[in-house]
């Protein structure tokens, strides 16, 4: 009798690796495509439910499915070999995909570059300039564009490093006109030629989008130093203790806030027209009696509402130390790079140190950008938010990976 058992148990392994071999390959290929591609883990029990499938239709499983086999401990065994068999391929198949350097992804499948014909408009700094094509076009379900912030996008142009991809050059652009004329939605689309097909939104809240996640805008009166703008670190001396945070609007009273002055007509020697010109000038002080919205922690702010009057401190931005190191890092074969945190990331939310930048992506975060300050050398303790601009350091490869992770 126990013979009769072993005999049926080595029967059903035997003919559960021939009916596995072919959903086997299926499900590792699908681990590994699905890792690499997209970085994303398909589910155990889908797998084991998409294996069995395709063991039955290709017919591995329909001598298993015969009343005589299907009872028997031959017919058992054979099925849970190739429910295990296809589990296990797509473990593998998942473990290798993590374990490829990703030179290929789907964002890069649809990268094209810029045409070559476009060779003799890059400048000395490999850097090509980007103008609007035809009319700037409104987004529906936004209120429509001012007529002079639409002809500011019609004449302007950006300079963008011409090695990038158009999908890059797109997301790139995207995120300047949204940072310099404060608009609610972007949408650019770039040729291989170079012009950019744009539509865009006018912000309807303009002081709310300045503020970062989790704090909130408070204003009070103190005495304001000439040239104090936004994005300035600023620390008001309350009387329970002092509170620190970024400057999002200031205005010296009886001094009326300038208006922006319309986008320079003037062209330079080559014939195109002056970038700086055309951008937003920053609004500062002129020094004196007046009032500072500051972007605080709730806490903090109900204290600052509780005060009428308070001496303020401007903090130095200082001198950026990233600069001062690109030659030395530049030296190891180190680049610089961009990179932006999208909503869906991993990193938003964390941690410099939580997340473990440089021992698991062996890249450093130089600086973060956001609609309110910049952080120079962030610690650890930083928290990464959605839409933070980063500047990194490390070899091209890490940097790439990085992206993947952030973007």
């Amino acid at each position: 009798m126990t013979s009769l058992l072993i005999s049926e148990i080595l029967v059903g392994v035997y003919l559960g690796l021939i009916a596995a071999l072919f959903p086997s390959f299926i499900t590792f290929s699908i681990g590994f495509g699905f890792k690499y591609f997209t970085n994303v883990t398909v589910p155990g029990l889908g797998v084991v439910a998409l294996g069995g499938t395709l063991a039955g239709v290709t017919g591995g499983l329909m001598g298993l499915m015969d009343p005589q086999l299907a009872g028997s401990w031959t017919g058992i065994i054979a099925i849970l070999v190739i429910l295990m068999s296809c589990l296990w391929a797509h473990s593998q198949g998942d473990k290798l995909g993590e374990a490829t350097p990703r030179r290929l992804t789907l964002k890069s499948l649809r990268e094209n570059q810029l045409s070559a014909e476009l060779a003799e408009r890059v400048d000395s700094y490999g850097q090509i300039r980007i103008r609007p094509a035809g009319e700037i076009y409104a987004i529906e379900g936004y209120p429509p564009l001012p007529e002079a912030l639409r002809e500011q996008l019609h004449s302007g142009s950006w300079k963008f490093p011409a090695n990038l991809s158009l999908s890059e050059l797109e997301t790139r652009l995207e995120e300047r006109l949204t940072t310099d004329y404060e608009l609610a939605e972007v949408d650019v689309i770039v040729d291989k030629r170079g012009r950019a097909e744009i539509a865009a939104a006018p912000s309807a809240a303009g002081l709310s989008r300045r503020i970062p996640p989790g704090r909130c805008a408070v204003s009070i009166q103190t005495l304001l130093p000439t040239g104090v703008a936004r994005g300035d670190s600023v620390t008001i001396k309350l009387p329970d203790g002092d509170v620190t945070g970024p400057v999002v609007s200031a205005r010296t009273n009886g001094i009326d806030t300038p208006k922006e002055p319309d986008p320079a007509s003037t062209e330079s020697e080559d014939g195109e027209a002056d970038e700086k010109a055309k951008k937003p000038p920053a609004m500062t002080t002129t020094g004196g009696e007046g009032q500072v919205t500051v972007a605080l922690l709730l806490t903090e702010a109900r204290r600052v509402v509780r005060t009428d009057f308070a001496p303020m401190i401007v903090h130095s931005r200082g001198k950026q130390r990233e600069y001062e190191a690109i030659g030395i890092l530049k030296q190891d074969g180190n680049q610089f790079r961009n990179v932006t945190i999208g909503n869906g990331s991993t990193l938003s939310g964390t941690t410099i140190g939580t997340a473990r930048i440089r021992d698991t992506h062996g890249v450093g975060i130089l600086t973060i950008q956001r609609a309110t300050e910049q952080l120079i050398a962030p610690s650890g303790m930083t928290e990464l938010l959605a839409g933070d601009t980063l500047i990194v350091v490390g070899r091209p490869d890490q940097l790439r990976a990085f992206e993947e992770v952030a973007t």
